[in-house]
């Protein structure tokens, strides 16, 4: 599938459009680019689910999707609509930088710890970052701690009881989050690593397990991703 990346472009045609119609002229003057440039990004955010309104007045930004493209993040991120595994694409691209994410909107082959695997369906947040922690490998497992407290006190903020365990975080017993922490480099220091985060959102989970919706009804997928991922990065640049 194809990865997606930030687009300038795209965030300003948004932010421009959602409070008003604007014509294509204005937006192309504005921009720098042509209108058939902005026809071509109208055209692209349309096929991605954005609701569009085109008329003599110009473009209107009816509504968006619940999806978390990297243009509406405040976090550097990589999307794909589907996926094996955004470990594997995060360790592919970890050679482009640090801090950043890869999302997925689904995985086929999304794995836990011990090799176990992660059921990935539509509507819930899977992602990797991309760190560069300064510890030895013996202190990796800090890293897996302080994610799963990051997403267990945003679950709480949001009146959700949650509570961290070894094997992730759990709302009454059941599961609604799991941390994957893979890293490379020498035995004195972590050269890279991968932090791979699930939380059941509003998908459909496995008996067992739980989900924000269950526990809270109506919840944004793009909404916890834009308030959830800084809180991580932030948490996990400080090692």
């Amino acid at each position: 599938m194809r990865l997606m990346r930030d687009s300038a472009v795209k965030r300003r045609i948004l932010a421009a459009i959602e409070d008003g119609p604007v014509s294509g002229e204005k937006l192309a003057e504005g921009l720098g680019i042509s209108r058939v440039a902005v026809w071509k990004h109208i055209r692209e955010l349309k096929r991605l689910g954005y609701k569009i309104e085109a008329s003599h007045a110009g473009y209107f930004l009816r509504e968006r999707p619940d999806v978390p493209y990297p243009w509406e993040l405040p976090v550097k991120a990589y999307y794909l609509e589907e996926t094996s595994s955004t470990m594997d694409v995060a360790w592919k691209l970890a050679e482009r930088g640090r801090d950043f994410f890869v999302i997925a909107g689904s995985q086929k082959s999304g794995r836990g710890r011990k090799g176990s695997r992660w059921l990935s369906p539509p509507g819930g947040l899977w992602f990797s970052l991309v760190a560069s922690p300064e510890l030895s490998l013996s202190e990796a497992g800090k890293m897996s701690k302080a994610a799963r407290e990051v997403i267990a006190e945003y679950l709480q903020g949001k009146g959700i009881p949650a509570e961290v365990s070894e094997n992730g975080v759990f709302v009454h017993g059941k599961k609604i989050a799991g941390v994957l922490v893979e890293v490379a480099g020498e035995l004195d220091a972590i050269r890279f690593a991968v932090v791979g985060v699930g939380i059941n959102v509003k998908n459909p989970v496995p008996e067992g397990a739980t989900s924000m919706a269950l526990e809270l009804g109506d919840v944004s997928l793009l909404g916890t991703a834009r308030e959830l991922l800084p809180k991580l990065l932030d948490n996990l640049k400080a090692f």
